[in-house]
């Protein structure tokens, strides 16, 4: 089934005008590596909406199962540490090119956010949903930065998990590191996006193979 669609005409011809407006910046978004965002990033204000974007996520009985930490400019060189640290752990064997590879990503992007989870005790809300609505709250705020003309992207990778990274950002035992958040002005104007693949949307039908 191919993946399609249009706004209904409604009573609202503002409110659809804005929709699409809306819908058009979230198709065209792309992903902008942090090593090709360059200053001015988000003001300080900027990030504060970014984040009230993130708290609109889904987000069943209110459990805010997420959070935000800003890596200032002065601060970059002690979370190269910190990854330097991560990588040792994963690989004592590592060095040279590699290790500054590693250390240098601390300092891409002008704007630098780290997304954790924080799992809630609650009966009716399992973990797997409050992961999906950090997830949610996580692709609001490369929406909402998009809208306000800058360039996103998540990263991670196993260095997220590791006990170096636990230990620098003091998480709790219900907390993990999701992922960093690179935010700046794109170097290069970024090409279309590929169009979504058909099996993205299918219909429903109970006795049907599951996609391969």
């Amino acid at each position: 089934m191919a993946v399609s669609g249009t706004i209904s005409d409604g009573n609202d011809p503002v409110r659809k005008a804005e929709g699409w407006t809306l819908l058009g910046h979230i198709i065209a978004r792309r992903s902008t590596p942090p090593r090709h965002l360059t200053a001015p990033g988000p003001t300080d204000d900027e990030i504060q909406l970014l984040v009230r974007a993130a708290s609109r996520a889904p987000d069943h009985q209110r459990l805010r199962p997420f959070r935000f930490l800003v890596i200032n400019a002065d601060e970059r060189e002690t979370l190269a540490d910190v990854f330097e640290a991560a990588e040792r752990e994963l690989d004592p064997s590592i060095g040279g090119e590699r290790l500054e590879r590693a250390r240098e990503k601390a300092h891409h992007a002008p704007v630098l956010l780290a997304v954790i989870s924080r799992l809630q005790e609650s009966d009716e809300v399992p973990e797997i949903e409050q992961r999906a609505s950090a997830g949610a709250a996580l692709g609001y705020v490369v929406l909402a930065a998009d809208l306000l003309g800058y360039g996103a992207m998540a990263v991670s990778g196993r260095k997220v998990a590791t006990a170096a990274m636990r230990h620098a950002f003091r998480l709790a035992n219900n907390e993990e590191l999701l992922c960093f958040v690179g935010l700046g002005t794109p170097r290069k104007v970024k090409g279309a996006p590929p169009e979504p693949a058909p099996e993205l949307l299918q219909i429903w039908h109970p006795d049907a193979e599951p996609p391969i």
